[in-house]
């Protein structure tokens, strides 16, 4: 009879956890969300796992806020009317700022712009890296889109270890780019028609808030969150808290 009773407990146990994995996967209204944050923290270790191939530690460790953007998409286009190429490039991906010794739950932004391009270039995919240097940039965000002009004008960030030279170079540089394409970070400029928009269409409904919001570390419920969509926060919280 125990063993009988053991039996049924063992089964309703188990079905039990199945139900309760089922109803949190069917809960998880914001797969690409989940796939935007996962993405990027898989990037993340790569930007400093080899030093002389990486973003320099110093960078990574004064960066008040970092963004990946895993898949972006840069195509080259004829319009007629002007009778010119021209690229245009477009992604999504996620941002976080630090918020005292950790950083706050991703955000998610698009990133978007064009620029004059080779009739010969091919559709490409790859990632853009963006390390925001101050919180003047970070404060940017409340007015919703940023583009990169001005003050938050972008700068090609350096590899592997960084000179003096560099450092005065980039004094007063609020926010440096990578490209991340085939296992090789390199340092790129992104002029004023290029930009930064808040994908409110996730934002809102997954936290409550818009993007700008999400980025001054206004409290959020993680408990509540589908799986996946804290990957990219707990990432930098392993690779790059500061101490």
């Amino acid at each position: 009879m125990r063993k009988l009773i053991l039996l049924f407990a063992t089964i309703a146990l188990a079905l039990f956890s199945l139900l309760v994995s089922a109803q949190k996967s069917s809960s998880n209204k914001f797969p690409h969300a989940s796939e935007r944050s996962q993405d990027a923290a898989r990037i993340l270790p790569l930007l400093s796992v080899v030093p002389e191939n990486g973003v320099p530690k110093e960078l990574l460790d004064k960066a008040e806020a970092i963004g990946i953007f895993p898949k972006v998409e840069r195509e080259t286009m004829y319009f007629t009317q002007t009778m010119y190429f021209t690229h245009l490039i477009h992604g999504y991906g996620v941002i976080s700022a630090r918020q005292g010794k950790g950083w706050t739950t991703p955000a998610f932004y698009e990133f978007m712009g064009a620029g004059y391009g080779s009739p010969l270039a091919e559709k490409e995919n790859y990632g853009v890296v963006m390390l925001f240097m101050s919180e003047q940039v970070v404060d940017s965000f409340e007015k919703g889109g940023v583009q990169m002009k001005g003050e938050n004008k972008s700068a090609a960030g350096p590899v592997g270890t960084i000179t003096d030279q560099q450092r005065k170079e980039l004094e007063g540089a609020n926010l440096l780019t990578y490209v991340y394409y085939n296992g090789k970070l390199t340092g790129i400029s992104y002029s004023k028609r290029f930009g930064l928009n808040p994908d409110n269409k996730i934002n809102t409904p997954l936290y409550g808030m818009k993007g700008r919001e999400v980025l001054v570390g206004k409290k959020i419920d993680t408990a509540s969150l589908p799986d996946g969509i804290t990957a990219y926060q707990e990432g930098l919280q392993k690779y790059y808290a500061r101490p």
